[in-house]
């Protein structure tokens, strides 16, 4: 196994640079959907750090030495660590990668108890999930206002996001308090569903965010 540096610039291909709050670090990708794929870690409490394409494997096909870089290798706190292959479903549908990626399932079990999992955009574009994490993503680095802070308390069990606006310029909270509690977590919705005025948002006591 090689470690595999991403050069910032590529004759082949351009990489989008993706800033990891997680990781306090930028993130190379390659493609849209593995930049979308990074935004859903982002927001999975139960991941504690990703890279990606972090190193070059060696597996044998038909006599010969091929090498594979996998996507992403994920750290969680219950599954420990694993790979990740992102790649639209028609590609992982042809006959090379079926018998591609038949090979490398087997030789990364041997090295990974999680081994290699395959992602496609049917598990990354789930309803409307990545385009409402995108509009949340900037306010997870922010930090809640000193006023809102102090009446957490007082905020109700259940309520509209245009209640929750309303809610706070009665507490005269900062205008950007209801999308900080969001995006970290202390108020849950269906996140399939476009975050508008009307969405039916639910207070979450677990959050460990703020």
């Amino acid at each position: 196994m090689k470690p595999r540096k991403i050069p910032r610039h590529s004759k082949v291909m351009a990489r989008i640079h993706f800033h990891s709050q997680k990781n306090d670090s930028t993130r190379f990708c390659d493609s849209e959907l593995e930049v979308a794929r990074l935004l859903l870690l982002e927001f999975e409490d139960d991941v504690i750090a990703y890279n990606t394409q972090p190193a070059s494997f060696t597996y044998l096909v038909n006599g010969k030495n091929r090498r594979y870089t996998p996507d992403l290798i994920i750290s969680h706190k219950h599954k420990g660590v694993y790979f990740e292959e992102i790649k639209p479903k028609d590609k992982l549908g042809s006959q090379k990668n079926i018998e591609k990626f038949d090979i490398l399932s087997k030789a990364f079990a041997a090295i990974s108890d999680n081994g290699l999992k395959l992602v496609t955009e049917e598990q990354i574009y789930v309803g409307s999930t990545i385009a409402n994490l995108k509009k949340l993503y900037h306010y997870r680095s922010l930090t809640l206002s000193e006023q809102c802070q102090q009446v957490m308390q007082e905020l109700p069990a259940r309520i509209t996001y245009c209640g929750l606006i309303s809610w706070a310029e009665s507490h005269q909270c900062h205008v950007y308090d209801p999308m900080i509690l969001l995006a970290n977590r202390c108020y849950t919705f269906d996140l399939t569903c476009m975050l508008s005025p009307l969405t039916h948002l639910e207070r979450s006591y677990g959050s460990t965010n703020l």
